[in-house]
């Protein structure tokens, strides 16, 4: 049954070399080392991206996890063996500098996430760093000085203690 699978998949000319072969690891065999060199090469790009990946200012945090673990899982089928906890190390150390905290509380607390869980604690974590700064700027806005109204900027004149005919008056 293995064998017709791994027929139908490829193509006409590697079914027609492979039509004669007994065994599926055989097929199999034929097939690594005919391609064998292009997962290499494919894994080392691939490894490449995942290592040079930085999440960008202004990148939604579930969309940059969503590449990160694209990466961890072509690497899988490529044949690399990265264990969890280096993976979820590594989609840590692409995030920036907002997220140093978190690193900080994960290494502390030596959790232990899979990847998809450490996903769904960062955009909670966003939301949060997203709600302080909206309050903040609107704190930074409503504590700047108070504009003059329609004074333009001059100061009152206090006609209480001007001189002349008040002065007289209130004299009296």
């Amino acid at each position: 049954m293995a064998k017709c699978y791994i027929l139908v998949s490829i193509s006409n000319v590697l079914q027609h070399q492979m039509q004669d072969v007994k065994l599926t690891s055989d097929i199999m065999y034929s097939l690594k080392e005919m391609f064998g060199e292009q997962g290499c090469s494919a894994r080392q790009d691939t490894i490449r991206l995942l290592l040079n990946t930085k999440m960008a200012q202004r990148t939604p945090l579930r969309e940059h996890s969503l590449k990160m673990i694209s990466y961890l899982n072509t690497l899988e089928v490529l044949g690399a063996d990265i264990n969890g906890e280096s993976q979820v190390d590594m989609i840590l150390q692409s995030l920036p500098e907002s997220f140093k905290e978190f690193r900080l509380n994960y290494n502390m607390n030596k959790k232990i996430y899979t990847m998809y869980e450490m996903m769904n604690e960062l955009v909670a974590v966003e939301g949060i760093l997203v709600t302080a700064n909206v309050d903040t700027n609107m704190v930074e806005t409503s504590s700047s000085k108070p504009k003059s109204k329609g004074n333009g900027g001059r100061k009152k004149k206090d006609f209480t203690k001007q001189e002349g005919i008040l002065g007289d008056w209130k004299a009296k």
